[in-house]
């Protein structure tokens, strides 16, 4: 039976930002994984077709998801530049922020963090050229609901002491990855295997000191936001503020503060001549550094950066087998700037480098209504997560086990080198003996000439793949949406193609009708 999501009408007593958060609301709150359609003059009255995204697909490209929206109104050319994951970090889901973006209450074109400095970059460029209804004031956007138990929400973090953050894979690996064990103790929080755990990264120390060394400053000054809130100036750099992406907003503050004429103009030559492009890679403290002289207030300078947006990770834990903790599979960011300085992910590497076990850390529950294990536990499970897409699976296996389902599982797994990144390896032949993992392919890239995927091995098994979708079995994949994650749709069509003997618009038709039937579902980032 499909859920029917509330919609709030243009005529309700509302804001439009008001109307746009209280639709999102009720998108999270019913687990909606497409987004609600809303009557509007453009859209949907009574009697009319509901409204469709066809671009609201992660696995599409940026081009492909604004050819699709080209032609219709502002705000949905606006939203096909989004990353199309409704992970709601960003307050939003991706029409309400398209929408607040569009009608002018939102101004912040930097929140899409899973879409990074593209989609940023995009938004900026159509909010130039599209014509949009902006009014003038600016109104924040209201909290996303947080866990089931309504106490503890993305604005209203839990502090959880950590318990251990340990690599996974060999140091003798080209990447970093940790296990991260999180206590819930006391926080009265319950989630699912499939849910996700939202996470209030800091700030490294290293950044956050060359600021403060800019300004002369302990730490301890006043920085006053703009809603009226006071908070340390230390604070506000290591807990509240973007420190790596300057926005628009900061070039602006220093062109204009600084007392040394050729400083301005260097910052102006790099903001109007490149578009801003000459300070992409550059991070808050490399562009304080070329122009030493301008020394704004705290407060300006603090209100002038970006917002802190809590980061989304896949739960890699049962709750029936790990009580009262919650395990995470992260992936540890580390790469050079343009200018040759070594510089970290924020999130990944404060739970890897800067807090230690039984410090603390911020977090929420952010429920994932569409990516669950079936209700029937006699159906069988395919599992196509490579990589830090293990993560969930790991916790679907647990819970399994745990709670002594009969279905079968069936688990895709692929890295770079068997020797350095088989990660859980040990869990998973152990799950393989006791008869928790029915089955097990493994696809390692490098460890051949030719380059071998989780989509090759899926081709290669394709016969018995298909014949359990036959049997009623659910189809999983979790990872990379613009590679992995099309290269597994477009194989899974070929393997119904191949084995099912139809052609590929039929193929398609049968994957389709997987997803309506709940029976294909995706955890893509």
């Amino acid at each position: 039976m499909s859920v029917v999501v509330p919609v709030i009408p243009e005529s309700a007593p509302f804001t439009p930002s008001q109307r746009a958060w209280l639709n999102g609301f009720f998108a999270g709150l019913l687990g909606h994984s497409q987004v609600p359609s809303e009557p509007s003059s453009q859209t949907q009255t009574a009697g009319q077709e509901e409204e469709t995204f066809p671009w609201h697909d992660p696995a599409l490209s940026m081009q492909e998801r604004l050819e699709l929206a080209s032609g219709r109104p502002p705000e949905r050319q606006l939203m096909a530049a989004m990353a199309q994951l409704d992970c709601g970090s960003c307050g939003y889901i991706c029409r309400t922020y398209a929408e607040a973006i569009a009608n002018g209450t939102e101004k912040d074109l930097t929140k899409c963090s899973p879409g990074g400095k593209e989609t940023a970059k995009k938004l900026k460029e159509m909010v130039a050229t599209l014509t949009i209804s902006a009014k003038p004031t600016v109104v924040s956007a209201p909290p996303t609901p947080g866990s089931r138990t309504g106490a503890i929400t993305r604005e209203n973090p839990f502090s959880a002491p950590l318990i251990r953050s340990v690599r996974l894979n060999s140091v003798h690996s080209t990447k970093e990855v940790r296990h991260v064990e999180i206590s819930l103790k006391g926080s009265n929080l319950s989630y699912q295997a499939g849910d996700a755990l939202g996470v209030w990264p800091e700030n490294c120390m290293d950044e956050v000191g060359r600021i403060l060394f800019h300004f002369g400053a302990t730490g301890a000054e006043d920085a006053r936001s703009i809603d009226g809130t006071h908070t340390s100036f230390l604070d506000a750099l290591t807990r509240e503020r973007v420190l790596t992406t300057p926005t628009e907003q900061l070039i602006e503050l220093l062109i204009s503060s600084a007392t040394h004429k050729s400083e301005s103009e260097l910052l102006q030559k790099m903001l109007t001549e490149e578009g801003g492009e000459g300070f992409g890679g550059l991070h808050v403290g490399d562009v304080l550094a070329l122009a030493p002289s301008a020394r704004p207030k705290i407060e300006d300078f603090v209100n002038s950066l970006g917002k802190l947006q809590p980061r989304l990770y896949s739960i890699s834990s049962s709750p029936l087998a790990h009580p009262e903790q919650v395990h995470l599979t992260v992936g540890v960011v580390r790469y050079k700037l343009p200018i040759g300085r070594d510089a970290k992910g924020v999130a990944s590497t404060f739970l890897s480098d800067r807090i230690r076990p039984g410090q603390k850390v911020r977090i929420f529950l952010h429920e994932s209504k569409h990516f669950k294990l079936p209700a029937d536990s006699d159906r069988s499970i395919i599992m196509v997560g490579p990589g830090t897409g293990i993560a969930p699976f790991r916790g679907f296996l647990h819970e399994r086990r745990a709670s002594g389902a009969k279905g079968k599982n069936w688990l895709f797994f692929g890295d770079q080198r068997q020797q350095y990144d088989f990660l859980y390896r040990d869990e998973l032949e152990e799950m393989i003996s006791d008869g928790s993992l029915h089955r097990l392919d493994v696809a390692f890239s490098r460890d051949q000439v030719e380059k071998i995927y989780v989509q090759h091995r899926m081709i290669e098994q394709g016969r018995q793949l298909y014949d359990w979708l036959e049997q009623g079995a659910c189809f999983y994949v979790c990872g990379d949406a613009k590679r992995m994650a099309k290269d597994v749709h477009e194989a899974l069509i070929e393997i119904v193609k191949t084995h099912r003997g139809c052609d590929v618009a039929e193929a398609q038709a049968y994957v389709k009708r997987l997803t309506e039937q709940g029976r294909y579902m995706k955890d893509v980032y």
